[in-house]
């Protein structure tokens, strides 16, 4: 079991550098349309490993595999999409309201 968790997680690093390079060498080539919008996509590199660290802990849970139903894999998805953009929410509106409240004290 621990060799499948080794090469999980060297696959899933693997994979996200890959799909990072992807959308980096994406981002430059439309570096003229997008740079107006520059600060939408500064938060893909985190996204990135927020889903290595998700895919690699979905085949951890699974012991290597994938659930056998395709349902359950959306299911999984959804759920982590859900609380993460939830707390991505709430941190960002906490963080906007206490620097905002910082800058105007001082």
């Amino acid at each position: 079991m621990e060799n499948e968790v080794i090469k999980t997680n060297l696959l899933a690093i693997a994979v996200s550098g890959f799909l990072t390079m992807l959308a980096g060498i994406t981002l430059y080539l439309l570096r003229g349309s997008i740079s107006g919008n520059i600060r939408y996509l500064l938060q893909i590199p985190p996204l990135g490993v927020a889903a290595y660290i998700f895919s690699f802990n979905l085949f951890r849970y699974y012991n290597g595999s994938l659930p056998e139903r395709f349902t359950e894999i959306i299911r999984e998805i959804v759920y982590s999409t859900l609380i993460s953009g939830g707390i991505f929410l709430i941190f960002t509106v906490l963080f906007i309201l206490i620097i905002g409240l910082i800058n105007r004290l001082g």
